[in-house]
């Protein structure tokens, strides 16, 4: 997780039975109907099984834009699922909460993921072990890595980049993968920069998205050269993400990549540069 961008969530409750839902948006592709919004669709799924007695007047602020690559479907559902927590008389512990919120990941793309929802709403390092049952362990992380974001303003739909992903994979390359991602889960649990410069390097996911982003690759380049200890493909892209340890490399990294981004589409990109986020999703204002 990091700190930004993200989703707010405005939850009340209302005598009346059920939810009243809707949408604060400049993006009319944002669905406004609770059966439609993700957001919609967890609160309605926690007042039906929890019935709290009471029902729930809801406003979803969409910040994030659909299509990044950034974990939009999974701020939304995550913020709805704290809201509605937030009114109840009892609240549930956060590693519950993660059934209903995967639920919204599953209405937005079909599959119930945990890969977003997880480390938004617990916040750090998160290790999706199994999804029957649903395990996520929470992993330390070292603070000394900054993370670099770079959202270019074209859209990439996550159900496209899913359908490329290949079905079967050869096992020399699997092996690699398997390799890459422990030295890469070690590294950051130790904060080993070289061990994570060697293990950022995704050998099936990376090459079948890569030709959605145009000039990915060039954009890759450009963050290595900038000092990157490592570069590749934010979720489903377009947002292509590096990491280092340095601030000043961070920024330097950041222009290079929105200067080639800007040369092979011509886009407006944003900039999102933190170190992780160790709290997760973060109710800010209750009303006693």
């Amino acid at each position: 997780a990091i700190n930004r961008p993200g989703d707010f969530v405005t939850a009340e409750r209302q005598d009346e039975p059920g939810l009243r839902f809707s949408v604060e948006t400049n993006d009319p592709r944002i669905p406004s109907s609770p059966l439609e919004n993700v957001a919609g669709h967890v609160a309605l799924l926690m007042l039906k099984e929890l019935r709290p007695g009471f029902g729930v007047r809801m406003i979803l602020h969409k910040k994030m834009p659909l299509g990044s690559g950034l974990g939009s479907s999974g701020a939304s559902s995550v913020a709805s699922a704290l809201a509605v927590n937030c009114l109840l008389s009892k609240p549930l512990k956060r590693t519950d909460l993660l059934k209903f919120a995967v639920e919204g990941e599953r209405k937005a793309s079909g599959s119930p993921h945990a890969d977003n929802v997880a480390p938004s709403l617990l916040g750090g390092l998160c290790l999706v072990r199994s999804y029957k049952p649903l395990d996520v362990i929470q992993l330390p992380v070292s603070s000394r890595f900054i993370w670099v974001v770079v959202h270019p303003h074209i859209v990439v739909k996550t159900r496209v980049a899913r359908s490329v992903i290949p079905q079967e994979v050869r096992l020399k390359i699997a092996i690699q993968q398997w390799g890459n991602v422990s030295g890469l889960t070690a590294g950051l649990i130790s904060g080993d920069e070289n061990l994570l410069r060697k293990s950022v390097e995704d050998t099936i996911i990376e090459p079948a998205r890569a030709h959605l982003i145009p000039g990915f690759y060039d954009v890759k380049n450009s963050a290595l050269k900038a000092g990157a200890l490592g570069c590749s493909v934010s979720g489903s892209g377009p947002s292509v993400f590096a990491v280092t340890t340095s601030q000043k490399k961070a920024k330097a990294i950041a222009r290079s990549m929105v200067r080639v981004f800007h040369r092979w589409t011509g886009a407006k990109c944003d900039v999102y540069i933190s170190r992780v986020n160790s709290k997760g999703a973060q109710s800010l204002w209750v009303r006693e």
